[in-house]
C-alpha cells in the first residue's frame, strides 16, 4: 500500500510518524512536513532532522525579537528569516504590498513576479524562507517603505492540480482511501472502527463544503479542534474569547470583512465559555447567515461561504450522553439555545463516540503532506459532486404521525452528503451501497438535530423519523440513532404514599418537567417551611397553600389543633435546581393536607394549577410541555385547571390518547381525586 501510495502520489505524501515528538510543536504542522519531506531521509533521519530544527530556531522570528530582527535587516541589509508572507494588492497605488506579522511589517515591497510564480501568496499567504533586504530610498505617498522581498523559498506546494487528484484517486479502493485520509489527519486508523473513521469524515466536512453548520458536543480529549487547528490554514478558531460582530462579519467603521467573508470554516472552540457581546444582535445575524450565506452590516450585504462549526464539552454515562440532559444543546449558553438558530444547524455530531485520543492514537503510516491535503480541501469546496446523485436519492418521511420534510432537512443532508462523497468519492463514482452509507450518515446528522428541536420546542416541531430512497430500487435508508433511546430516569412512586406528590412545571422556555415533591408533618406551631431551592413565586405559592389550609382545616378533616402542634416541611427534590412559578399551588395544597391526614396520594397521577386562597384553581402555561413530561415519566392520568381546557384542546394529535387529563377549577375536586380513600 505505501508502495503504491508513493508511486501515484510521489512528492505529496510524507510519513507522518516521523513528524511527531520532533521538538519544534510550536510551528505550523505544513512547515514541519514539508521541511522533513524535503530534507529527510529514513535512513538518516535523526541526523537530517537535526539540521532541519536548526534551520528553523536560526531563522524563525518570535514574536519578542521583532524589533531585534527590524533593526538586524537594516544593519546587514540582507537578512534571511522563516515566517509566513502574506501579498495584497493596493489598487489605488497599483501596487503589491506584502504583510509579514513575525517582523510587524505591513509594507513590504513586492514584486509582480513574486505574485505572478506564488499566487497562492494571494489567498492567505505561504510559509517559507523570505530573504529580505532595505532600502531607505524606496518611497511611496510620502512615506519611507524600506524593507522588500529579494528572494522567496516557499515551504508549501505552490501549484495544485485537483483534476490530478481526483483522476489518481481512481487508483484505490473505498477502504484504501478512508485509511490514507485518517493518516492524513495525523491519526492512526487501524484502531478505529469504519464508523469512528467515517465520524472523523464528518468532522471534516465544514472544510471542503460551503456553508456547511455543524455542532460537536463530546466529552474532552476527543480532538474536536485538533483537526481545525492542525489540517487547514483556512479555517479561524475561536477559542473561549471575545466573538463580536465586527470580528466575524464586518467592521462598520473601517468596512472590514471579518473572518466569516475571509475564511473556509469559523470554529467556535469551548462555545459554553465564548464571550459574546452583544449576543442577541450576533445570533440575529447568524440566524441570517446560516440560511442563505449572506449577512448586512449598516447598507452593506456580503456574501460569503465560510462554514459555522460550534464545539464543546459535553459529560457522557456509558457512552452516551449524561441523562442530566434533557436535550442535547443544554451545554450551549442560553442565548443559543433558540429554536430558529438550532434549526439551520446541518448536522449534529455524535462525538461522544468518538475515542479520546492517546499514544495509539497518532498516525504510523504515509499521508498526504498537510499543506497540499488543505489546499485541495479549499479546491473541493469549489467543486459539485452532487449533480449526478440527486437523481438516485430523496429524502422521507417515514413515520405515520411524523410533521414531514421541511426544506431545511433537505439542505441539510445535502450539504453533509456533498461533504463525504468529496472526501470520499470526489471522482463521482458512487455505488448504491456506498450512496446508502453516506446517506445514512447525513440523514443522521439532521435526525439528531430534529430530535432535539421535538424535546425543546414540541408544539413547533413535531416527531420525525428522516430517511432516504434510493432509486430507483426504493431501498430505505433509516439511520438508528443509540441517543435517541436516551431517556431521563424520573422515579415515580412505585405505590401511593403519604405526603409524597407529583407536580408539573416548566423550565427555560418551553421544557416541561416532574416536580416531585415530599412533605412531612412534625412536632410545631403551625408552620409551613419551604424547603428545595424554592424561588420567591413557588414561595409565595407554599404561602396560599398554608393559608387556604388553615382556614378550610375543619372541611379538609385535619385535627383540630394541627396549626398549634404541627410544622410541614415541603421539599422539592433535585435541590440543585431551581424552582420557580405558581404551578405547583395545588400540589403544594395536596401533599400538605396527605402528610396532616395520613391519606396516601396517588402515585399514577401528575398535577399543575395555581391555588388562590379561597381554593379556586386557576390556570398556568405551559400545558404542552407538561403533558409530554408526565407521558415521558409514565404518568397515567394529568390535573389540569379547567381554564386550560382550550390549551388541551389544541394539544398535537401525537399525544392525543397517550394520557387521561381531567379539568378542575377548585381544590376540591383535586382532593377527590388525588387523595387514596382512607381504610
Amino acid at each position: 500500500m505505501n508502495e503504491k501510495f508513493q508511486r501515484i502520489f510521489g512528492g505529496k505524501i510524507v510519513n507522518k510518524r516521523l513528524t511527531t515528538r520532533t521538538g519544534v510543536d510550536e510551528f505550523p504542522r505544513y512547515v514541519l512536513e514539508y521541511l522533513i519531506d524535503n530534507y529527510c531521509t529514513e535512513e538518516n533521519f535523526q541526523e537530517d532532522l537535526q539540521r532541519v530544527v536548526r534551520r528553523l530556531r536560526e531563522n524563525f522570528v518570535h514574536g519578542a525579537e521583532a524589533e531585534k530582527i527590524r533593526h538586524m535587516i537594516r544593519e546587514s541589509r540582507n537578512h534571511s528569516i522563516i515566517a509566513s508572507l502574506e501579498v495584497r494588492l493596493q489598487e489605488t497605488e497599483d501596487k503589491y504590498w506584502g504583510t509579514i506579522s513575525a517582523i510587524n511589517e505591513s509594507f513590504v515591497n513586492v514584486t509582480e513576479g513574486l505574485v505572478r510564480q506564488y499566487p497562492m501568496l494571494l489567498s492567505g499567504g505561504m510559509w517559507g524562507t523570505i530573504t529580505l533586504t532595505y532600502d531607505e530610498t524606496e518611497v511611496h505617498n510620502k512615506k519611507i517603505r524600506p524593507f522588500k522581498v529579494a528572494e522567496f523559498t516557499p515551504f508549501q506546494i505552490s501549484v495544485i492540480d485537483l483534476g490530478e487528484y481526483i483522476e489518481k484517486r481512481r487508483e484505490f479502493t473505498a477502504d484504501e482511501w478512508l485509511d490514507i485520509l485518517i493518516n492524513s489527519v495525523g491519526l492512526n486508523p487501524e484502531p478505529l472502527s469504519r464508523r469512528e473513521k467515517l465520524l472523523y469524515l464528518m468532522r471534516m466536512v465544514p472544510l471542503v463544503e460551503p456553508n456547511a453548520n455543524t455542532i460537536e458536543l463530546a466529552p474532552r480529549e476527543t480532538g474536536k479542534t485538533y483537526l481545525y487547528r492542525n489540517i487547514s490554514y483556512y479555517s479561524h478558531v475561536l477559542s473561549g474569547g471575545k466573538a463580536t460582530p465586527a470580528g466575524l462579519f464586518i467592521n462598520n467603521a473601517t468596512g472590514n470583512v471579518g473572518v466569516v467573508g475571509t475564511r473556509d470554516a469559523v470554529v467556535f472552540d469551548e462555545i459554553a465559555n465564548t464571550d459574546f457581546t452583544d449576543p442577541k444582535a450576533l445570533v440575529s445575524i447568524m440566524q441570517g447567515y446560516m440560511q442563505d450565506g449572506k449577512f448586512s452590516r449598516g447598507k452593506r450585504e456580503i456574501l460569503a461561504f465560510a462554514s459555522i462549526v460550534l464545539v464543546g464539552n459535553l459529560d457522557v454515562q456509558g457512552k452516551l450522553p449524561h441523562e442530566k440532559y434533557y436535550h442535547l444543546f443544554e451545554p450551549l449558553p442560553a442565548f443559543l439555545q433558540v429554536e430558529a438558530f438550532i434549526d439551520r444547524l446541518h448536522a449534529y455530531v455524535p462525538g461522544w463516540e468518538i475515542p479520546k485520543i492517546g499514544p495509539d492514537s497518532v498516525s504510523q503510516d504515509y499521508g498526504f503532506i498537510t499543506d497540499y491535503f488543505c489546499e485541495i480541501m479549499h479546491e473541493l469546496r469549489r467543486t459539485d459532486v452532487l449533480g449526478g446523485l440527486r437523481s438516485r436519492y430523496r429524502l422521507v418521511e417515514t413515520s405515520a404521525t411524523g410533521s414531514g420534510v421541511t426544506g431545511r432537512d433537505i439542505r441539510a443532508v445535502e450539504k453533509v452528503l456533498s461533504g463525504l462523497v468529496k472526501l470520499l468519492y470526489p471522482h463521482g463514482e458512487v455505488s448504491d451501497d456506498e450512496l446508502a452509507e453516506l446517506l445514512t450518515l447525513a440523514v443522521e446528522g439532521r435526525q439528531r438535530v430534529r430530535n432535539q428541536l421535538h424535546l425543546m420546542a414540541p408544539g413547533e416541531y413535531g416527531p420525525s423519523v428522516l430517511g432516504a430512497r434510493i432509486e430507483p430500487t426504493g431501498r430505505q435508508v433509516i439511520p438508528t440513532l443509540r441517543d435517541a433511546q436516551r431517556v431521563q430516569h424520573v422515579k415515580l412512586p412505585t405505590s401511593p404514599r403519604v405526603g409524597e406528590v407529583i407536580g408539573l412545571g416548566v423550565i427555560g422556555e418551553d421544557r416541561g418537567i416532574i416536580l416531585h415533591f415530599e412533605m412531612q408533618a412534625s412536632g410545631g406551631s403551625g408552620r409551613i417551611i419551604p424547603l428545595g431551592s424554592m424561588q420567591r413565586v413557588m414561595k409565595e405559592s407554599v404561602s396560599a397553600a398554608g393559608q387556604y389550609i388553615k382556614v378550610n382545616a375543619k372541611a379538609l378533616g385535619l385535627p383540630a389543633n394541627w396549626a398549634e402542634e404541627k410544622d410541614v416541611a415541603v421539599l422539592a427534590t433535585m435541590m440543585a435546581l431551581p424552582k420557580e412559578g405558581p404551578s405547583a399551588g395545588i400540589t403544594i395544597v395536596i401533599g400538605i393536607v396527605s402528610a396532616l391526614t395520613g391519606r396516601p396520594v396517588r402515585n399514577d397521577l401528575a398535577m399543575t394549577g395555581e391555588i388562590t386562597i379561597m381554593g379556586k384553581v386557576l390556570g398556568v402555561g405551559g400545558i404542552l410541555a407538561k403533558l409530554q413530561a408526565a407521558i415521558d415519566a409514565g404518568c397515567q392520568e394529568v390535573i389540569v385547571p379547567k381554564e386550560n381546557e382550550r390549551d388541551v384542546a389544541m394539544i398535537p394529535d401525537y399525544l392525543r390518547g397517550k394520557i387521561q387529563v381531567r379539568h378542575v377549577s377548585t381544590i376540591e375536586e383535586v382532593l377527590e381525586v388525588a387523595l387514596v380513600p382512607a381504610n
